[in-house]
């Protein structure tokens, strides 16, 4: 894990962002996922107020902004670059057939959504730290984190349950799982993505409700509710209202 280097982003133009946020300098800046008004409710009105946090996949910084506005003390974690980005095997997919146009175009992304976690963080005034590295090698030396909150990164990894363990590894209370999933107690894994749509082959497994008690048991989990919610979805191949699921497990 590696220890950001805050950078002096000024221009929104530079960036990329994945949640929608309000800035104080630059006003509204839209993204794919516009969660504002809603973050209590996507984290179940888990209490924050003086307790660390880690946000797993921040992308924008949104829930680690949010987070520290209920008084979080909060480290940020995201991938270094793309080429750590897991994408299904489909064969007409650009991840495919022209890895080297796909890559750029990821490291792109990538690198606009960095740009708008510090355009963001310095125009709040955050005091957030942010770490840049895998989500499966997640240890200790980290730290540990009263609260580890994973929004919506699950369904883009190819192991689960790995990103799970490693992520307990480092939670000492309460883990935060927003995810789309279905209910049903027997523990399924259900593919999301298919052969002939190339187009989201971003898109692994979503998990049943029996899925997750079974394995946050597995890691020492005790206390497990669950609870779903409607957000709101700019993205051009999703419904704009989508149903999420929030698992809020503690030890």
């Amino acid at each position: 894990m590696l220890e950001a280097t805050p950078r002096d982003v000024r221009d929104p133009e530079s960036c990329v962002f994945y949640h929608s946020i309000d800035l104080p300098t630059y006003g509204p800046q839209a993204g794919v996922w516009d969660l504002r008004g809603r973050f209590d409710d996507y984290t179940a009105h888990v209490a924050l107020s003086a307790r660390s946090l880690l946000d797993v996949g921040t992308a924008t910084g949104f829930l680690t902004f949010e987070a520290e506005k209920r008084g979080a003390r909060v480290t940020s974690l995201d991938v270094s670059d793309a080429e750590l980005w897991a994408y299904l095997p489909i064969r007409e997919s650009p991840f495919v057939k022209d890895y080297p146009a796909w890559r750029a175009e990821a490291d792109a992304k990538a690198e606009g959504w960095k740009n708008s976690y510090w355009l963001s963080h310095r125009d709040l005034g955050s005091s957030a730290r942010c770490v840049y590295g895998n989500v499966y090698e997640l240890s200790p030396d980290v730290g540990s984190f009263d609260v580890v909150v994973l929004g919506q990164i699950l369904v883009h990894l190819k192991d689960g349950i790995s990103a799970l363990t490693a992520a307990a590894s480092v939670c000492a209370e309460t883990m935060v799982i927003v995810e789309g999933s279905f209910e049903n107690d027997t523990p399924i894994a259900a593919l999301c993505g298919r052969a002939d749509k190339p187009d989201v082959a971003y898109a692994w497994y979503q998990y049943s409700t029996g899925w997750y008690r079974e394995i946050l048991t597995m890691l020492g989990f005790r206390e497990i509710t669950v609870t779903t919610g409607s957000y709101l979805c700019n993205h051009d191949r999703h419904d704009s209202n989508i149903e999420l699921t929030t698992i809020v497990a503690s030890r």
